[in-house]
């Protein structure tokens, strides 16, 4: 079966533990590259997984979507939905594609009809008013493909973790958006799969130039650690991450610990002459002229400061003495040389 529905809705699945600009950063490329293709992007949607999904310092559903909201901010053309987290338990990713695809049908006919009341508020507002119900049924068609990384689409030949039966329904019937990763190769991995090379006319497969390997579980590694995720995540994820605590994160970005004691005397640094110890620093009574183009000979007018280097002067105090020397080269350029002698 060919999916030749030109409109198209891209659905994510994932932890989002937490979301990365990586995450949102997916939607926009394959949106880019499906327009060039031909295709219409109506909208995008986001459905992190259950509370039950056996994975290593889950932080709780409802502090994910919380950070999925704050981080679509910067992609209003993108949304959260929440029924998957909402559900019993965890919810195989071709249920999660069904119920987005009944639901959105059920929309589309809603519109047909103002006898069935549908939520619209999973989908943008520009989406729902675009569709057009002097359309003929295939142009309101919307198929929602599922939108992920090179990453997921390796995972089907992970022993168990796939049935054989899903495997073949999501590409049949919905179809994938693969965005690829630095050193992953989709197209020999579906050449690979006999199922995925029985409908490889469904996976639209996305290079991504801009290679960039921000991961989720870097993330939380630098988070744990007080490091810097700036750039990473969204700046309102971040600020919601600190203030709930997640991921092992403090209030303060640095620990007591890291602050360096400035009253510590370093070996490596050689004393200078603080503002009270210093008494004096004066030029030569006799102004310099630097107001004439350099490229000119020495005037009368200059050739006092010309015909030799001007030291005066000094900077002192009890334990340091510092001699700082100041001089017109031939040019009429100011140079000052710095002649440091430590005394204990």
């Amino acid at each position: 079966m060919f999916l030749d529905n030109k409109n198209i809705i891209l659905l994510s699945t994932g932890s989002f533990n937490p979301p990365t600009n990586m995450h949102l950063r997916m939607f926009e490329i394959a949106r880019d590259h499906l327009n060039r293709l031909g295709h219409t992007i109506c909208g995008g949607l986001i459905s992190p997984t259950h509370d039950s999904y056996k994975k290593k310092d889950l932080a709780p559903s409802s502090h994910r979507c919380a950070m999925i909201e704050q981080a679509l901010v910067a992609l209003p053309w993108v949304k959260m939905s929440d029924w998957e987290v909402k559900q019993n338990g965890w919810t195989r990713t071709r249920q999660v594609l069904q119920y987005h695809q009944n639901h959105l049908n059920m929309i589309i006919t809603s519109r047909l009809d103002d006898a069935i009341k549908v939520d619209t508020s999973l989908f943008p507002f520009q989406f729902i008013d675009n569709i057009n119900v002097n359309d003929s049924n295939q142009n309101r068609a919307v198929n929602v493909r599922l939108l992920c990384g090179a990453d997921l689409l390796e995972s089907f030949a992970v022993p168990g973790l796939w049935s054989d039966d899903d495997i073949e329904a999501i590409v049949r019937d919905y179809g994938l958006v693969v965005v690829s990763r630095s050193g992953s190769n989709p197209h020999k991995f579906i050449y690979e799969s006999n199922i995925l090379t029985k409908y490889m006319a469904n996976i639209i497969v996305v290079t991504e130039w801009i290679t960039n390997e921000v991961s989720s579980t870097k993330v939380r590694r630098a988070l744990s650690r007080n490091e810097s995720v700036k750039f990473l995540i969204s700046e309102l994820v971040e600020s919601y991450i600190k203030e709930h605590g997640l991921y092992e994160t403090l209030n303060n970005k640095y620990s007591t610990n890291d602050i360096l004691d400035l009253n510590l005397k370093s070996a490596f640094l050689s004393p200078s002459p603080s503002n009270k110890a210093l008494k004096k620093f004066q030029i030569d009574e006799k102004k310099l002229n630097i107001d004439e183009p350099d490229n000119l000979p020495c005037t009368e007018k200059r050739v006092i400061n010309c015909e030799k280097t001007k030291v005066r002067n000094v900077v002192e105090s009890k334990e340091n003495f510092t001699r700082v020397a100041i001089q017109v080269s031939e040019s009429g350029i100011i140079e000052v040389i710095s002649d440091i002698e430590t005394m204990v």
